[in-house]
């Protein structure tokens, strides 16, 4: 199996949005803070990153004087002959000072930090210690979206829960901080906030993995798992970054609400997360005995189960040689439960289609990608309308 993740939460690449997996609830323990209490800590921290390039977003890390340093990352920022401007929460636009890229080379994190000048007082985001976010750990990601046709300065801010899935030892570009929660274009460079409200890493990858199939071709499959940065690992830049860690607001105390314990499975939602965390390290074969389990409890979530067992049996078959028998068609069949169960379910057509071009079904692959394009339209994810359209095109 060949899964490579991909950057997308910019404007200047070719797929944005999420899929429809991600908006299931999954119960959690008690947390320091609602969701709307973090919410209030993000707002005032987190900023936009505009360019004539795409929309990102940052968070505020320091403060000198009237000096602001924000923590983006590198893909937001990395063209040095463009002009980069901060939009804080207050709707104040000011041209960035300063780029410091620390993504010299291909080994390095995808990390950036910008400076700008502002008479108005800013909060700076407290840093927790992101070893803490383990496999389960509640997570809240921030940022400025592209959405529904606004871009730029008109973007509004939004937070999206979610739970860490995996924490690789080594990944490309440094994400190492793997979780399940809806992000969309615009929203690279946000923060990532643990439970108390403190930022533990910069989103900045995800929305879909690629696939070698059984045909030759590489496919970028839908999957809803995103990344960020470790804040740990920026700390390990600080010199690079011209910062001393005086200048940090630091708290690396433990979170009060521990993490969803998924050891011993009793119930849909802890089989269903256990599942979801397999396929993330790569057993697919086990992700999908646990989904299995989760829909004998026939929870409300069946769609995303059946749309995680179809992302599951498409990474089989793209592991199994050219002499092995296909099992496209189970990947087919899971997704057409998917769209049974959730008639709306954009990214498991999708998925269906890549899966219909796998078994050489010319007519049904481009069906399916023409409802896809339909639905992404009628949802506002524009990027992904368009790369579908393309899908199309490629096959007519």
């Amino acid at each position: 199996m060949n899964i490579n993740f991909s950057r997308y939460d910019t404007l200047t690449t070719l797929l944005a949005g999420t899929t429809a997996a991600l908006t299931i609830v999954i119960s959690q323990p008690a947390i320091a803070k609602t969701p709307q209490e973090v919410a209030s800590i993000a707002g005032p921290l987190t900023v936009q990153i505009n360019s004539s390039l795409g929309d990102g977003s940052g968070v505020i890390i320091a403060k000198t004087g009237k000096t602001y340093t924000v923590l983006t990352v590198n893909h937001v920022v990395e063209k040095a002959d463009v002009k980069y401007t901060v939009r804080t929460s207050k709707g104040k636009n000011y041209q960035a000072t300063s780029v410091t890229r620390l993504q010299t080379a291909d080994t390095d994190p995808d990390l950036a930090v910008v400076k700008f000048e502002s008479p108005e007082e800013y909060p700076v985001a407290t840093i927790a210690d992101s070893d803490q976010a383990v496999i389960g750990t509640q997570i809240f990601v921030y940022g400025y979206p592209a959405t529904g046709g606004l871009f730029g300065a008109e973007r509004e801010p939004e937070l999206s829960p979610g739970l860490v899935t995996s924490r690789p030892g080594n990944r490309p570009e440094g994400y190492t901080l793997r979780y399940q929660a809806v992000t969309w274009s615009g929203m690279s460079g946000g923060p990532v906030f643990d439970s108390e409200g403190r930022v533990i890493g910069l989103h900045g990858q995800g929305e879909f993995g690629f696939a070698q199939t059984s045909s030759g071709e590489v496919a970028p499959i839908k999957t809803g798992f995103n990344a960020a940065v470790p804040i740990n690992t920026f700390i390990a830049k600080l010199v690079a970054a011209g910062i001393n860690k005086s200048e940090l607001k630091v708290d690396n105390t433990p979170p009060t609400s521990g993490p969803v314990s998924t050891a011993n499975p009793q119930d849909a939602q802890a089989y269903y997360f256990r599942g979801l965390s397999l396929l993330d390290q790569g057993d697919a074969w086990e992700a999908i005995a646990h989904f299995n389990r989760a829909l004998a409890f026939k929870p409300k979530y069946t769609p995303e189960l059946y749309f995680n067992i179809g992302n599951a049996r498409t990474f089989i078959t793209a592991g199994l040689s050219q002499t092995e028998p296909t099992r496209g068609s189970n990947a087919i069949q899971a997704y057409t439960r998917a769209i049974e169960a959730n008639p709306g379910f954009a990214d498991a057509y999708y998925n269906r289609a890549l899966a219909y071009m796998d078994n050489k079904d010319q007519p049904k692959a481009i069906a399916d990608f023409q409802k896809a394009a339909e639905l992404y339209k009628q949802g506002g994810r524009t990027s992904a309308y368009l790369d579908a359209l393309n899908r199309i095109k490629q096959l007519q």
